[in-house]
């Protein structure tokens, strides 16, 4: 009975770390698509291209729903709209939160 409960005391910090690195893992990929579109939108690069075409395709739910903010289609530099910002923006909260 004390072995059993002292291997799984050794086995709980290596369960907690995994999902640690899962979901930093995770961030790094969604953070990473997001900044890339940033750079896409602020280059003005269309979906015509390979690699705006995935990159949109990827975001474009959750565009969707930010669309419904009002004044998220307002162009604040070229084609980067609040709507990009506030993506961009989402970053650094998730983190502080």
């Amino acid at each position: 009975m004390l072995e059993q409960a002292a291997r799984r005391r050794q086995m709980q910090p290596g369960r907690s770390q995994l999902a640690t690195e899962l979901l930093l893992t995770a961030f790094a990929a969604v953070g990473a698509v997001i900044v890339l579109r940033t750079v896409l939108v602020v280059l003005q690069i269309s979906d015509r291209i390979w690699i705006g075409q995935f990159v949109y395709r990827l975001t474009r739910p959750v565009t969707d729903l930010l669309g419904f903010i009002p004044g998220g289609e307002r162009t604040l530099f070229g084609r980067l709209t609040t709507l990009d910002v506030t993506l961009l923006g989402l970053l650094p909260l998730f983190v502080l939160g």
